[in-house]
């Protein structure tokens, strides 16, 4: 079997051109395709050992889930209650003001001065006029703190009435209730289901 040399019938010289040719053209090919993606693999394993740096921690994370759960489970029953209206402030501190034997005199609503303060809340308030004795303003407002509810007073001015044997003064009721959904959304259209023939 000849060599590819001895099929061409070169002498020689002209065989160590055509190897020298031939290194030539490989180096160059080599300078121009293989060398610059030398540093490719280097960077390739970096950014491997980092997808699996940040595949670990999802996967803790992940597998932190059931211990969420619960803590969101448990948080849910151990917080206060959300007021589901401004009519449930309104309905809990009328009750509470029978109970403890305070006279509630104007009631205002709070509703231009709601402030939204997330996606999930949104606070609003009843401002009340009250008269009644020491005491009784005690028991209203340790009355009010036992219902579990996210009601809280936000201000409080009091002075003696005019027979100065009582207090009477007026108080603003804040709480927080859950955020009724945005009308400024576009509604969203639901198709007609196909009427069975």
């Amino acid at each position: 079997m000849k060599s590819l040399f001895d099929r061409l019938n070169l002498r020689p010289h002209e065989r160590r051109l055509v190897v020298i040719v031939l290194m030539v053209i490989f180096v160059l090919l080599n300078m121009w395709f293989v060398w610059p993606y030398f540093g490719d693999w280097g960077r390739i394993e970096n950014e491997i050992q980092k997808n699996r740096t940040t595949l670990g921690k999802y996967q803790a994370e992940i597998a932190r889930r059931p211990k969420y759960e619960a803590d969101q489970k448990n948080l849910e029953t151990t917080g206060s209650e959300m007021l589901a209206s401004e009519t449930d402030l309104q309905r809990i501190i009328e009750a509470q003001a029978a109970g403890a034997n305070v006279q509630l005199g104007r009631r205002t609503p709070l509703r231009g001065q709601g402030v939204k303060t997330n996606q999930f809340f949104q606070e609003g308030g009843l401002a009340i006029d009250f008269t009644s004795g020491g005491k009784e303003v005690v028991d209203f407002l340790v009355g009010i703190a036992a219902q579990n509810a996210m009601i809280r007073v936000r201000d409080m001015r009091l002075a003696l009435d005019g027979t100065q044997t009582k207090l009477s003064g007026t108080m603003t009721f804040v709480g927080n209730f859950q955020a009724r959904p945005s009308t400024n959304q576009p509604a969203r259209s639901v198709a007609a289901a196909p009427q069975p023939k």
